[in-house]
């Protein structure tokens, strides 16, 4: 990889690392307005999906992030 490539990548790595800097923050208030919009029995049966999903992604963000900083 020539010189000029890596640092493009590195530059690539830097701004996606910053464009979801506020991920986590994000999908709180999501999940807070989707449990104020639900009534209890719907957010009840939706839970357990929900948690499912949220522990696949934050860690998928969580090994992302890793191999980001690894990198960089």
């Amino acid at each position: 990889m020539a010189l000029n490539d890596a640092c493009r990548f590195n530059e690539l790595l830097d701004f996606t690392r910053n464009r979801h800097q506020n991920v986590v923050e994000t999908m709180a208030e999501g999940v807070m307005e989707m449990k104020e919009r639900l009534s209890y029995e719907d957010y009840v049966s939706v839970d357990a999906r929900i948690q499912y999903f949220l522990d696949r992604f934050y860690m998928s963000r969580i090994g992302l992030r890793m191999i980001i900083h690894q990198h960089c």
